[in-house]
């Protein structure tokens, strides 16, 4: 079973580093671990005076390459002022990479597994109410997809 290390990064680069690691079947069931214990460590935090915000969770994997990084702002701050994203699946053969308004969130070998974990995040979104889109490109053009909530923003909105 792969092995993968999950690192706790703050936003002014000091990284702290998991030197022991935790198995998975894959990067997907990883990613879904801590998007589960992400409110768990927001506590942890929060009970020594940190904001979570200004952190995130970088998994890394056996090869020291980082499969995805989730910024706890993207899950835990319902009050962020920002109510709309866009989303960017960019990639190829080579693999798949996901930004959130420009900031890199992750990558995968695989298309599937990257929408998947896009629209997990849409879904989080679209259940605080907050609209989303969602771009994929690749070396035949781009696709472009908006949440079910997306009609229900004001006119005129930026998107980022």
């Amino acid at each position: 079973m792969p092995r993968f290390y999950l690192h706790i990064r703050c936003k002014d680069g000091r990284i702290g580093y998991d030197e022991s690691g935790l198995d998975y079947p894959d990067a997907e069931t990883a990613w879904s671990a801590v998007v589960r214990s992400a409110q768990t460590l927001k506590l942890v935090f929060e009970s020594h005076g940190y904001d979570a915000r200004n952190y995130a969770i970088e998994v890394e994997d056996e090869l020291g390459e980082i499969v995805f990084r989730l910024p706890f702002s993207e899950l835990l701050a319902p009050s962020w002022p920002q109510t709309h994203a866009t989303y960017k699946i960019v990639g190829g053969h080579l693999g798949w990479l996901i930004y959130r308004d420009d900031e890199f969130v992750g990558g995968f070998a695989k298309r599937s597994s990257a929408e998947t974990l896009v629209w997990e995040m849409v879904e989080t979104r679209c259940a605080e109410r907050k609209a989303s889109q969602v771009l994929i490109e690749d070396e035949f053009g781009c696709e472009k997809h908006l949440c079910r909530c997306f009609k229900e923003a004001s006119p005129g909105t930026p998107l980022s």
